[in-house]
Protein backbone atom coordinates (compact mmCIF):
# COMPACT_ATOMS: atom_id res chain seq x y z
CA UNK A 1 0.00 0.00 0.00
CA UNK A 2 2.75 2.44 0.96
CA UNK A 3 4.69 1.59 -2.22
CA UNK A 4 1.63 2.23 -4.41
CA UNK A 5 1.01 5.62 -2.77
CA UNK A 6 4.65 6.55 -3.12
CA UNK A 7 4.61 5.76 -6.88
CA UNK A 8 1.30 7.56 -7.33
CA UNK A 9 2.38 10.78 -5.65
CA UNK A 10 6.08 10.58 -6.52
CA UNK A 11 8.74 12.51 -4.63
CA UNK A 12 9.24 14.96 -7.49
CA UNK A 13 5.56 15.89 -7.69
CA UNK A 14 4.91 16.12 -3.94
CA UNK A 15 3.83 19.40 -2.42
CA UNK A 16 4.46 20.24 1.23
CA UNK A 17 0.89 19.29 2.16
CA UNK A 18 1.18 15.99 0.31
CA UNK A 19 4.39 15.15 2.17
CA UNK A 20 2.69 15.78 5.51
CA UNK A 21 -0.29 13.70 4.45
CA UNK A 22 1.95 10.82 3.35
CA UNK A 23 3.91 10.88 6.62
CA UNK A 24 0.69 10.79 8.68
CA UNK A 25 -0.65 8.00 6.49
CA UNK A 26 2.49 5.91 6.99
CA UNK A 27 2.43 6.45 10.77
CA UNK A 28 -1.24 5.47 10.95
CA UNK A 29 -0.63 2.37 8.85
CA UNK A 30 2.28 1.29 11.03
CA UNK A 31 0.16 1.73 14.16
CA UNK A 32 -2.50 -0.51 12.64
CA UNK A 33 -0.15 -3.34 11.71
CA UNK A 34 1.91 -3.14 14.94
CA UNK A 35 -0.16 -4.27 17.91
CA UNK A 36 0.44 -2.44 21.19
CA UNK A 37 2.37 -4.46 23.72
CA UNK A 38 0.93 -4.60 27.23
CA UNK A 39 1.28 -6.80 30.28
CA UNK A 40 -1.86 -8.65 31.30
CA UNK A 41 -3.02 -9.46 34.83
CA UNK A 42 -5.69 -12.10 35.16
CA UNK A 43 -7.18 -14.80 37.39
CA UNK A 44 -6.91 -18.53 36.84
CA UNK A 45 -9.72 -20.33 38.67
CA UNK A 46 -9.42 -23.85 39.98
CA UNK A 47 -13.02 -24.39 38.86
CA UNK A 48 -15.43 -22.35 36.75
CA UNK A 49 -18.41 -23.00 39.00
CA UNK A 50 -17.89 -22.89 42.76
CA UNK A 51 -19.74 -24.84 45.40
CA UNK A 52 -20.44 -23.84 48.97
CA UNK A 53 -18.70 -27.02 50.17
CA UNK A 54 -14.96 -26.89 50.98
CA UNK A 55 -12.46 -24.25 49.91
CA UNK A 56 -11.21 -23.46 46.41
CA UNK A 57 -8.22 -21.65 44.93
CA UNK A 58 -7.73 -18.82 42.43
CA UNK A 59 -4.32 -17.87 41.05
CA UNK A 60 -3.30 -14.31 40.16
CA UNK A 61 -1.16 -14.51 37.01
CA UNK A 62 0.69 -12.19 34.67
CA UNK A 63 1.57 -12.39 30.98
CA UNK A 64 4.38 -10.00 30.04
CA UNK A 65 5.67 -9.39 26.50
CA UNK A 66 8.39 -7.15 27.91
CA UNK A 67 10.54 -7.81 30.96
CA UNK A 68 8.91 -6.43 34.12
CA UNK A 69 10.35 -6.38 37.61
CA UNK A 70 8.01 -4.51 39.97
CA UNK A 71 4.37 -5.11 40.85
CA UNK A 72 1.76 -3.31 42.91
CA UNK A 73 -1.79 -4.65 42.92
CA UNK A 74 -5.15 -4.38 44.63
CA UNK A 75 -7.62 -7.20 44.09
CA UNK A 76 -11.27 -6.33 44.68
CA UNK A 77 -13.32 -9.26 46.01
CA UNK A 78 -17.07 -8.88 45.60
CA UNK A 79 -19.60 -11.46 46.72
CA UNK A 80 -19.99 -14.07 49.49
CA UNK A 81 -16.30 -15.00 49.55
CA UNK A 82 -13.81 -15.10 52.40
CA UNK A 83 -10.08 -15.24 51.52
CA UNK A 84 -8.50 -17.22 54.35
CA UNK A 85 -5.04 -18.09 53.04
CA UNK A 86 -2.52 -16.59 50.61
CA UNK A 87 0.05 -18.92 49.08
CA UNK A 88 3.20 -17.25 47.75
CA UNK A 89 4.90 -20.49 46.68
CA UNK A 90 6.38 -20.42 43.15
CA UNK A 91 5.69 -16.70 42.87
CA UNK A 92 7.73 -14.70 40.35
CA UNK A 93 7.95 -12.06 43.11
CA UNK A 94 11.13 -12.73 45.08
CA UNK A 95 10.99 -9.83 47.53
CA UNK A 96 7.76 -8.49 49.01
CA UNK A 97 7.54 -4.76 49.66
CA UNK A 98 4.03 -5.25 51.03
CA UNK A 99 3.00 -8.78 51.95
CA UNK A 100 -0.50 -9.73 50.77
CA UNK A 101 -2.95 -7.98 53.09
CA UNK A 102 -6.74 -8.42 53.19
CA UNK A 103 -8.87 -5.47 54.30
CA UNK A 104 -12.40 -6.57 55.28
CA UNK A 105 -13.73 -3.01 55.17
CA UNK A 106 -12.63 -2.10 51.65
CA UNK A 107 -12.78 -5.72 50.42
CA UNK A 108 -9.35 -5.21 48.86
CA UNK A 109 -6.40 -7.61 48.88
CA UNK A 110 -3.27 -5.54 48.33
CA UNK A 111 0.34 -6.54 47.73
CA UNK A 112 3.53 -5.30 46.08
CA UNK A 113 6.96 -6.70 45.36
CA UNK A 114 9.94 -6.87 43.03
CA UNK A 115 11.60 -9.49 40.86
CA UNK A 116 15.36 -8.88 40.49
CA UNK A 117 16.27 -9.66 36.89
CA UNK A 118 12.66 -9.24 35.84
CA UNK A 119 10.03 -11.59 34.39
CA UNK A 120 8.99 -12.06 30.78
CA UNK A 121 6.63 -14.76 29.55
CA UNK A 122 3.21 -16.28 30.13
CA UNK A 123 1.41 -17.54 33.22
CA UNK A 124 3.77 -15.95 35.71
CA UNK A 125 2.33 -16.82 39.11
CA UNK A 126 2.09 -13.90 41.55
CA UNK A 127 0.14 -15.68 44.28
CA UNK A 128 -2.71 -18.10 44.97
CA UNK A 129 -5.74 -17.07 47.02
CA UNK A 130 -7.70 -19.71 48.92
CA UNK A 131 -11.39 -18.91 49.44
CA UNK A 132 -14.38 -20.18 51.33
CA UNK A 133 -17.89 -19.41 50.08
CA UNK A 134 -20.29 -18.22 52.79
CA UNK A 135 -23.42 -18.89 50.70
CA UNK A 136 -24.62 -19.28 47.14
CA UNK A 137 -24.69 -16.31 44.80
CA UNK A 138 -22.24 -14.62 42.44
CA UNK A 139 -18.66 -13.53 43.03
CA UNK A 140 -16.54 -11.10 41.06
CA UNK A 141 -12.77 -10.72 41.32
CA UNK A 142 -11.26 -7.65 39.67
CA UNK A 143 -8.28 -5.32 39.88
CA UNK A 144 -8.45 -1.76 41.18
CA UNK A 145 -7.14 0.24 38.20
CA UNK A 146 -5.75 3.09 40.30
CA UNK A 147 -3.83 0.83 42.67
CA UNK A 148 -2.59 -1.81 40.22
CA UNK A 149 0.70 -1.03 38.46
CA UNK A 150 3.45 -2.99 36.70
CA UNK A 151 6.86 -1.51 35.94
CA UNK A 152 9.32 -2.39 33.20
CA UNK A 153 12.78 -3.76 33.99
CA UNK A 154 14.56 -0.51 33.19
CA UNK A 155 16.87 1.85 35.03
CA UNK A 156 14.10 4.44 35.34
CA UNK A 157 11.35 2.00 36.33
CA UNK A 158 8.92 3.02 33.56
CA UNK A 159 5.30 1.99 34.12
CA UNK A 160 4.14 -0.62 31.62
CA UNK A 161 0.78 -0.46 29.87
CA UNK A 162 -1.53 -2.93 31.53
CA UNK A 163 -4.53 -5.02 30.57
CA UNK A 164 -6.67 -6.07 33.52
CA UNK A 165 -9.10 -8.99 33.40
CA UNK A 166 -11.87 -9.78 35.85
CA UNK A 167 -13.30 -13.13 36.92
CA UNK A 168 -16.98 -13.91 37.52
CA UNK A 169 -17.76 -17.05 39.47
CA UNK A 170 -21.23 -18.49 40.10
CA UNK A 171 -21.52 -20.08 43.54
CA UNK A 172 -24.04 -22.91 43.81
CA UNK A 173 -25.29 -24.93 46.74
CA UNK A 174 -24.65 -28.66 46.88
CA UNK A 175 -21.51 -28.66 44.70
CA UNK A 176 -18.33 -29.84 46.39
CA UNK A 177 -15.13 -28.17 45.28
CA UNK A 178 -12.15 -30.26 44.28
CA UNK A 179 -9.55 -30.04 47.03
CA UNK A 180 -5.95 -29.97 45.86
CA UNK A 181 -3.55 -30.81 48.67
CA UNK A 182 0.15 -31.20 47.88
CA UNK A 183 2.28 -32.87 50.59
CA UNK A 184 5.16 -30.64 51.65
CA UNK A 185 8.12 -32.13 53.50
CA UNK A 186 10.69 -29.72 52.06
CA UNK A 187 12.00 -26.85 54.22
CA UNK A 188 12.32 -23.30 52.88
CA UNK A 189 15.32 -22.46 50.71
CA UNK A 190 18.73 -21.65 52.18
CA UNK A 191 19.23 -17.98 53.02
CA UNK A 192 21.81 -15.69 54.58
CA UNK A 193 20.60 -12.93 56.96
CA UNK A 194 22.72 -9.79 57.09
CA UNK A 195 23.35 -7.14 59.74
CA UNK A 196 22.97 -3.61 58.43
CA UNK A 197 22.91 0.00 59.62
CA UNK A 198 21.27 3.05 58.06
CA UNK A 199 20.75 6.58 59.45
CA UNK A 200 17.21 6.57 57.98
CA UNK A 201 16.16 3.31 59.64
CA UNK A 202 15.81 2.64 63.38
CA UNK A 203 17.80 5.81 64.27
CA UNK A 204 21.00 4.33 62.84
CA UNK A 205 20.81 1.29 65.12
CA UNK A 206 21.84 -2.15 63.90
CA UNK A 207 19.10 -4.20 62.26
CA UNK A 208 18.79 -7.56 60.55
CA UNK A 209 17.51 -8.18 57.02
CA UNK A 210 16.47 -11.60 55.77
CA UNK A 211 14.30 -13.26 53.12
CA UNK A 212 13.84 -16.65 51.53
CA UNK A 213 11.30 -18.64 49.54
CA UNK A 214 9.38 -21.86 49.88
CA UNK A 215 8.31 -23.35 46.56
CA UNK A 216 5.70 -25.72 47.98
CA UNK A 217 3.45 -24.30 50.68
CA UNK A 218 4.98 -20.80 51.05
CA UNK A 219 6.58 -19.00 54.00
CA UNK A 220 4.35 -18.66 57.06
CA UNK A 221 6.60 -16.59 59.32
CA UNK A 222 10.14 -15.91 60.58
CA UNK A 223 11.59 -16.14 64.07
CA UNK A 224 14.72 -14.36 65.32
CA UNK A 225 16.71 -15.76 68.25
CA UNK A 226 19.48 -13.57 69.68
CA UNK A 227 22.16 -15.53 71.52
CA UNK A 228 19.96 -18.56 72.21
CA UNK A 229 18.13 -20.88 69.82
CA UNK A 230 15.28 -21.38 72.27
CA UNK A 231 14.51 -17.73 73.04
CA UNK A 232 12.91 -16.56 69.81
CA UNK A 233 10.40 -13.93 68.73
CA UNK A 234 8.25 -13.81 65.62
CA UNK A 235 9.77 -11.13 63.40
CA UNK A 236 9.69 -9.43 60.02
CA UNK A 237 12.54 -7.99 57.98
CA UNK A 238 14.00 -5.51 58.74
CA UNK A 239 14.26 -6.46 62.42
CA UNK A 240 15.75 -4.12 65.06
CA UNK A 241 18.38 -6.07 66.99
CA UNK A 242 18.03 -5.99 70.76
CA UNK A 243 21.72 -6.74 71.28
CA UNK A 244 23.36 -3.68 69.74
CA UNK A 245 26.78 -4.86 70.91
CA UNK A 246 26.66 -7.60 68.23
CA UNK A 247 28.63 -9.93 70.49
CA UNK A 248 26.31 -12.95 70.26
CA UNK A 249 25.23 -15.37 67.58
CA UNK A 250 21.92 -14.64 65.87
CA UNK A 251 19.64 -17.41 64.63
CA UNK A 252 16.84 -16.85 62.12
CA UNK A 253 14.20 -19.50 61.51
CA UNK A 254 12.09 -19.54 58.34
CA UNK A 255 8.96 -21.65 58.88
CA UNK A 256 6.66 -22.60 56.01
CA UNK A 257 2.92 -23.25 56.08
CA UNK A 258 3.52 -26.98 56.50
CA UNK A 259 5.66 -26.28 59.59
CA UNK A 260 8.94 -27.19 57.88
CA UNK A 261 11.83 -25.10 59.18
CA UNK A 262 15.09 -23.72 57.88
CA UNK A 263 17.56 -22.08 60.29
CA UNK A 264 20.30 -19.64 59.38
CA UNK A 265 22.99 -18.28 61.70
CA UNK A 266 24.88 -15.00 61.81
CA UNK A 267 28.23 -15.04 63.61
CA UNK A 268 28.86 -12.25 66.16
CA UNK A 269 30.56 -9.25 64.61
CA UNK A 270 32.38 -8.44 67.88
CA UNK A 271 32.75 -11.76 69.73
CA UNK A 272 33.30 -11.72 73.49
CA UNK A 273 36.86 -12.10 74.79
CA UNK A 274 37.60 -15.26 76.71
CA UNK A 275 37.58 -13.41 80.03
CA UNK A 276 34.08 -12.07 79.27
CA UNK A 277 32.57 -15.56 79.02
CA UNK A 278 30.86 -16.56 82.27
CA UNK A 279 31.19 -20.29 81.63
CA UNK A 280 34.99 -20.02 81.46
CA UNK A 281 35.02 -18.34 84.86
CA UNK A 282 32.70 -21.07 86.09
CA UNK A 283 35.19 -23.75 85.01
CA UNK A 284 38.05 -21.83 86.66
CA UNK A 285 36.13 -21.48 89.94
CA UNK A 286 35.12 -25.14 89.94
CA UNK A 287 38.75 -26.08 89.29
CA UNK A 288 39.92 -23.99 92.23
CA UNK A 289 37.28 -25.55 94.49
CA UNK A 290 38.28 -29.03 93.34
CA UNK A 291 41.94 -28.34 94.15
CA UNK A 292 41.02 -26.89 97.57
CA UNK A 293 38.85 -29.92 98.44
CA UNK A 294 41.55 -32.33 97.30
CA UNK A 295 44.11 -30.68 99.58
CA UNK A 296 41.70 -30.82 102.51
CA UNK A 297 41.11 -34.51 101.98
CA UNK A 298 44.86 -35.23 102.08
Amino acid sequence: MILVLWRFIGPAKMTKIQKIYLILLIIGYLLLITPASAARLYFEPQELTIGTEKEFSVAVNIDADKRVNAFSAAVSIFGPLIPFDINEANSVINFWIEKPNWDKTTRLLTFSGITPGGFEGEKGRLLVIKFKAEKEGAAVLSFDKEKTKVYLHTANGIEDSLELSELRLPIVKGKENIGVEIPDNVPPEWFAPEISQDPNIFDNKYFLVFATQDKNSGIDHYEVCEGNKTKCVIAESPYLLQNQKLNQKIFVKAIDKSNNERMAMVEPRYPLKWYELWWIWGIIILGIIAIFVAKKIK
